[in-house]
């Protein structure tokens, strides 16, 4: 619980301090409120069974209401503040940070199931502690019932100490029905998390419209549906549990409240009874046994509300406190125009099994060299790509870049060095020029996006757009936006690469959608634009082997076959030259 509230304060602190000047008021202002409508009606009753003076009367009425309005208005002000204002501020913030955080992990822990089910539980967490409303808001209500309690206490031990026995055990049990209640809801939470995030891939996947093909083609609607409404059940399960198995507990609550109430009103009514106390004593004395009663237990239950709710934060703050990377690296790198890769002896295999992707990968490339790497699906060739982007570590040897191991450099600049189109590519549902120019979108200009957009031959298309370069690509967020074919994608992933013109290129298979002439002249473009560049290519289509330097071929994770084209089209049997041949017949 500490851990959680320090860091939030700290997280206050850093972003809005004048939240803390808010809270400090708000606590005042509630914390002194309640003796209003406690004091006041004693005097005001006394004067009506004593001296009945009307100007004293009116005086006594009149300072209550107007303190009665001023106290109401300042927290109707201040709660509008915390909860239009701050909290929901808080929230976004807290929830841009939590996003901010899942793209900076390392990327092999995006394909980690417990990584994915810890970051459910971050999401889960923050919304069922109500972020810094829910957390912040119970230690000033602690810090606010402190100082009416004081006050009740003070009446009560001058005027019916019994009272304050009487309360206490009140609140103790209360407090035992409470503490049970809080078990039920913790247990509920950790059940919670893994049915919500099934739920939500299969709900929202219902919502994309990338997948409405296949869903309408296939029937698969009916899926879809089946299992959003397995696990909505699963979850409604979990809220009717929780509330079966509280209900009790609440009962209880409810009984020693009215248990409580009913003693007092029995002794203090004795004690008018007998003389030994006022009508108006009667009054504030119920009241603050009200009071306190009613202080005392949200104090304990505060408490107890803070504690689950610190460990429902906990779970985001956990998450924010993982190890972003196991290496980033402090080495500047080389401003040469050319780099060299080499591997050397490199093992890997994915985080969590035994089973290696590629084995003992041993390649030189040349400081502006072109390797086309080739092979059956399987056989490696993008875990090839992904280690030389350093999206995964090697499981042993390493990989080197202008002779120096990449972990060594500083992260952020090593991946300046590299410009990359992966098969599996992703477009924004933002403007065309957005999504080349990415976060150098606001300063370039149009005519530097337009050369580039004529290179992959999209100038027409994007001439034909209501906005030209400023169009969405997509629906989601503008009517006017456009839906891109297939290649029109696969194009502006290329333009967007071309754009960055970085010292390195990676092509990995990025033209499947294109065909076979749009996709040679690409490459032949790309080998044009990536000219002393060091360039890596992959392509199921082997023509575009051709203009490259130098030919890998993978087979179950190793390199089988290595050397130019016409090296290895002449080798008897061998797996280059029979793909090669069969893909030839078919264009013959």
């Amino acid at each position: 619980m500490k851990r959680s509230i320090s860091y939030l304060f700290k997280e206050i602190w850093s972003y809005k301090p004048s939240y803390f000047i808010i809270y400090t008021l708000q606590i005042i202002c509630k914390g002194i409120f309640p003796f209003i409508n406690v004091v006041f009606p004693k005097y005001i009753i006394d004067e009506l069974l004593g001296e009945r003076d009307i100007q004293r009367l009116v005086y006594l009425i009149a300072i209550m209401i107007i303190l009665n309005l001023i106290f109401s208005f300042v927290n109707i002000v201040l709660d509008e503040n915390i909860s239009k204002i701050y909290n929901d501020d808080f929230n976004r913030y807290f929830e841009t940070n939590l996003s901010y955080k899942v793209m900076q992990i390392e990327f092999k822990n995006i394909e980690n199931k417990e990584v994915l089910e810890q970051v459910e539980r971050a999401k889960t967490g923050l919304s069922w502690s109500g972020g810094i409303g829910g957390i912040i808001g119970i230690v000033s209500s602690i810090i606010s019932s402190c100082i009416t309690l004081i006050g009740t206490v003070g009446i009560l031990m001058i005027k019916a100490p019994i009272l304050i026995v009487i309360v206490l055990i009140n609140v103790i049990i209360d407090a035992k029905f409470n503490n049970e209640k809080n078990k039920i809801q913790r247990k509920n939470f950790e059940d919670f998390s893994p049915l919500m995030r099934k739920f939500s891939y299969v709900f929202y996947k219902l919502t994309e419209f990338r997948y409405g093909k296949e869903i309408r083609l296939y029937n698969a609607e009916h899926l879809m549906l089946n299992e959003s409404d397995k696990y909505n059940q699963a979850i409604l399960e979990i809220w009717k549990r929780q509330s079966e198995e509280s209900y009790k507990y609440m009962a209880g609550m409810a009984a020693t409240d009215i248990l409580r109430n009913s003693i007092a009103y029995g002794y203090l009514g004795y004690l008018v009874i007998k003389k030994m106390s006022s009508i108006g004593d009667f009054s504030m004395l119920i009241n603050t046994n009200d009071t306190l009663g009613n202080v005392i237990s949200s104090i304990i239950i505060q408490v107890q509300e803070l504690q689950k709710k610190s460990s429902f934060i906990k779970e985001y703050i956990d998450f924010m406190e993982l190890e972003e990377y196991t290496s980033i690296g402090h080495k500047a790198c080389g401003q040469q125009e050319k780099h060299t890769i080499e591997f050397k002896h490199v093992y890997f295999a994915y985080p969590g099994t035994n089973q290696y992707i590629l084995e003992n990968i041993s390649l030189y490339i040349e400081a502006g060299e072109h390797l086309s790497v080739v092979g059956l699906n399987g056989a490696g060739k993008t875990t090839f790509v992904k280690l030389i982007c350093r999206l995964y570590e090697v499981t042993s040897g390493e990989i080197l870049l202008d002779g120096c191991n990449i972990n060594e450099y500083e992260l952020k600049e090593y991946m300046k060095l590299i410009s990359v189109v992966f098969q599996d590519f992703r477009l924004l549902a933002f403007s065309v020029k957005e999504n080349i120019a990415l976060e150098d979108a606001e300063n370039i200009k149009d005519k530097e996006i337009e050369d580039i957009i004529k290179q992959v031959n999209l100038q027409d298309k994007i001439n034909e757009l209501p906005y030209g370069l400023e169009t969405s690509i997509f629906k989601y967020y503008d009517e006017q936006g456009f839906e891109p074919s297939g290649g029109e994608q696969q194009k502006l992933a290329i333009a967007r690469a071309i754009y960055k013109n970085a010292p390195i290129v990676i092509l990995d298979e990025p033209t499947a959608a294109l065909d076979p002439l749009a996709e040679q002249d690409i490459y032949l473009k790309f080998n044009e634009l990536a000219y002393q560049k060091t360039a890596i290519f992959i392509s199921h289509r082997l023509a575009s082997c051709k203009f490259c330097d130098k030919i890998a071929v993978f087979a179950d994770g190793k390199i089988v076959e290595y050397g130019t084209h016409y090296d290895l089209i002449k080798k008897e049997n061998g797996i280059y030259s029979e793909l090669f041949n069969t893909q030839a017949k078919y264009y013959a």
